[in-house]
């Protein structure tokens, strides 16, 4: 190296072109040395600062931190102070301050070297900092405040189901703080019932999609509660999933009601969840407060004549005779006397005068079943009823004035047939005042989940008597095989199958396995359902069907197969429940729509 070259790296040319602001203090506070840096510090630019006291430089209370008398440095140490302000023109009060010993080459003591470093590029990085944290702080109390002024209660998961975030509003509705529910899994907090079986966000997390209002039953520290649970992913900014967010609406209140209006108004029930049967409920709500003359359509097993015992509950005849006549189960000349009585010697057999179906509804309602199926000869005779409201019993010649209001019900299209001949016009006519049709079972799939829980209920004591607790209803994936089946026998087939599956269950709940086959064949081809689940463990037992909650997609015309890896939780729909002896309906149950709301009901 040339001396030239050793010149410009000395080690006070070095120091010169530091930021930082270096001084060598002897022990009697004299500088021995200071470079720029800090002569700009302390006001003194361009001086040399040797010899001079730093009392001199500083301001009394900033030297009682820096002189080396309090400092007491000793060989290993270092001292340091922040925000220490130093004054000056260029001075400020922000600089890092570190002092520790300096020595000669021979080790000995020569006094402290001190060293500032201006703070203010990292104070202007705290403050603005700070400033973004408190944007992102209101901005997390603002969509805090817009979460909790949801109705639904909210809560975010990972991937091991732990909760990471737990709305104000759930806490409210579980009784548990958010601080006792942060860190552990969701089925440890709220405790479902389907946890351990159908839990909708395993069911989310395993297929990647969202589950709508799948009802469920929590158990939260020792309270029940009726819930619906909608879910929705979490990503990054990637796209990956991370997450889940749940949403939970508190239903409890609205099944509380349902179940002291089941109790209070008796058990005939119309399941009306779908927007189909919604229709259908206020015709029956019409046609309840006239006393004109209904015809009720739809194909067999709709449920027709729970139609026409609604209509007669819910108007001002309630209280008076309701009468059933299936025309298509007695041969012309046995409905007739059937209909309109007879008189003693009328036919053979006829040893004592009879009244007739009209006169024993007199004052109340009697429902012709099946109209579509009689003679034209006794159409003629029915046309005198409804114009005259007179009837002539068999073999007699007495006209009798009756007081009834007359429904009909049939499985025909009655307009094709008075086109083809088959059934008088005039009759058609009189009878359809105002005509309500049924859709089938298959145009009306929200029903279904509801309809599926009445009948657990239904079958619970008849088929599981003493141990009602132990069936715990069905599960996804047989619901989703029902949903996706076309129903052609409607209501009562699936009263039927629901029947059949609590007969052969071997788990305590309605599984695919034990569906009828004809359901299995057609809804999931190839399922086959050959293998059998496992018997539930003893001492494991979960509450009623009337546990399991569910929702259909509205519109929904079929589920996937059931033995896909897409079967799962269905969405939207209702509960509620409905039998007859021709269908499965035990009452008038008005549901308002798509979400699971309070109900009225249309019953005697």
């Amino acid at each position: 190296m040339t001396p030239e070259t050793d010149h410009r790296l000395a080690p006070e040319r070095i120091l010169a072109h530091i930021s930082d602001g270096i001084v060598i203090v002897a022990d009697d506070e004299r500088v021995l040395y200071a470079n720029e840096a800090f002569a700009r510090m302390v006001g003194r630019s361009g001086e040399d600062l040797r010899g001079l006291g730093l009392a001199e430089l500083v301001a009394p209370e900033v030297l009682q931190r820096i002189s080396p008398r309090t400092l007491a440095v000793g060989s290993d140490d270092t001292h340091v102070h922040f925000n220490l302000c130093l004054g000056g023109a260029d001075g400020g009060c922000s600089y890092c301050f570190t002092a520790s010993a300096f020595v000669d080459g021979q080790g000995r003591r020569v006094g402290v070297i001190e060293n500032f470093r201006s703070m203010d590029r990292l104070r202007d990085m705290i403050l603005e900092l700070e400033e973004v944290n408190a944007i992102i702080r209101r901005e997390k109390e603002r969509t805090e405040q817009i979460i909790d002024s949801i109705g639904d209660g909210v809560l975010t998961v990972d991937h091991d189901r732990v909760i990471r975030s737990f709305s104000r509003r759930l806490e409210r509705i579980t009784g548990i703080p958010a601080s006792r529910a942060l860190g552990r899994t969701c089925m440890e907090v709220l405790r479902g019932e389907k946890c351990e079986t159908d839990c909708p966000l395993s069911w989310s997390f395993e297929h990647g999609q969202p589950v709508d209002g799948c009802r469920e039953r929590l158990f939260p520290e020792g309270r029940e509660l009726a819930v619906e649970i909608t879910t929705a992913q979490l990503r990054d900014d990637e796209g990956r999933p991370v997450g889940l967010t749940a949403f939970v609406t508190d239903r409890t209140e609205v099944w509380d009601l349902r179940r002291q209006l089941a109790d209070a108004r008796g058990s005939r029930t119309i399941i009306a969840e779908s927007p189909a049967m919604q229709k259908v409920l206020q015709q029956i709500e019409t046609a309840a407060e006239t006393d004109v003359t209904v015809l009720v359509t739809g194909e067999s097993g709709t449920g027709k004549d729970v139609v026409a015992r609604a209509i007669h509950a819910s108007g001002p005849r309630r209280d008076r005779p309701f009468v059933v006549v299936n025309c298509a189960a007695l041969t012309d000349t046995l409905l007739e006397s059937e209909l309109f009585g007879h008189v003693r010697g009328a036919f053979t057999g006829a040893v004592r005068d009879k009244p007739g179906r009209f006169e024993l509804a007199d004052g109340g309602t009697i429902l012709l079943d099946e109209i579509g199926d009689t003679s034209p000869a006794l159409q003629a005779k029915l046309l005198r009823v409804l114009q005259d409201k007179q009837i002539e019993r068999v073999g007699d010649t007495r006209t009798r004035q009756v007081d009834v209001r007359i429904l009909a019900a049939t499985n025909r299209d009655l307009a094709a047939d008075v086109a083809a001949g088959r059934f008088r016009e005039d009759l058609f006519y009189r009878l359809a005042v105002l005509s309500i049709h049924l859709p089938p079972l298959r145009e009306r799939r929200d029903d279904i989940p509801p309809l599926v829980e009445h009948f657990i209920e239904k079958f619970r004591a008849k088929h599981h008597a003493g141990r009602e607790q132990e069936f715990s209803g069905i599960s996804n994936r047989a619901m989703a095989m029902l949903l996706a089946y076309d129903w052609p026998g409607n209501v009562r087939e699936l009263e039927h199958a629901i029947e059949v599956a609590m007969i052969t269950t071997t788990t305590g709940r309605i599984e695919r396995a034990f569906l009828p086959d004809p359901i299995r064949a057609k809804a999931a081809p190839g399922a086959g359902g050959r293998r059998r689940p496992r018997p539930a463990p003893r001492g494991r037992t979960r509450s009623g069907g009337s546990r399991r909650r569910w929702r259909a997609t509205a519109g929904t015309s079929a589920g996937p197969p059931a033995n896909s890896a897409s079967a799962g939780p269905p969405s939207g729909g209702g509960c509620g429940s409905s039998t007859s002896s021709s269908v499965a309906a035990d009452a008038v149950r008005v549901g308002p729509g798509r979400r699971a709301a309070p109900v009225q009901r249309l019953v005697a």
